[in-house]
């Protein structure tokens, strides 16, 4: 594999485009994945934990609040958020303000729950899973969510 550039907007885009992998093993990364993603305001990734990966967060524009480990913070564009692997967190867009987000797992397979997930979505046009379904992809891909707000 060779090094790429993306410009803004590029990468496999998932969920309408809201969600974008912009790094993964299918494209040339063997040891992280990286994406961007669009939050609408007061939209949620619900309470989860990664087992094997850490994530890294940097907030392009917007605000919202982190939730790591049990302490929670408000988070705005130029902030930057790491989990450790094991460590509960969620990231929540303010219910007034979109947020725009750049994040990376240090061990791939989020790219694989996000296509998983993006798949149901195609299948059924609209997709607001319960926390079983949910947790049915993500688990396989080494996350388990606790909430879905």
């Amino acid at each position: 594999m060779r090094g790429y550039i993306l410009k803004r907007g590029e990468g496999e885009k998932l969920f309408g485009g809201s969600l974008i992998i912009k790094a993964s093993p299918r494209s040339g990364s063997e040891r992280t994945e990286m994406f961007w993603n669009a939050m609408s305001a007061g939209q949620s990734t619900g309470v989860h934990v990664h087992l094997t990966s850490d994530e890294f967060f940097y907030v392009i524009a917007g605000s919202g609040t982190a939730l790591v480990d049990e302490r929670e913070a408000p988070i705005k564009a130029g902030d930057s958020i790491f989990i450790p692997r094991g460590e509960d967190h969620r990231i929540r867009s303010s219910a007034d303000d979109p947020l725009e987000l750049l994040f990376l797992v240090d061990v791939p397979g989020l790219a694989g729950r996000f296509r998983d997930a993006h798949l149901q979505f195609e299948q059924t046009g609209e997709w607001h899973p319960t926390l079983e379904q949910l947790n049915a992809i993500a688990e396989k891909h080494g996350t388990i969510y606790k909430t879905l707000d």
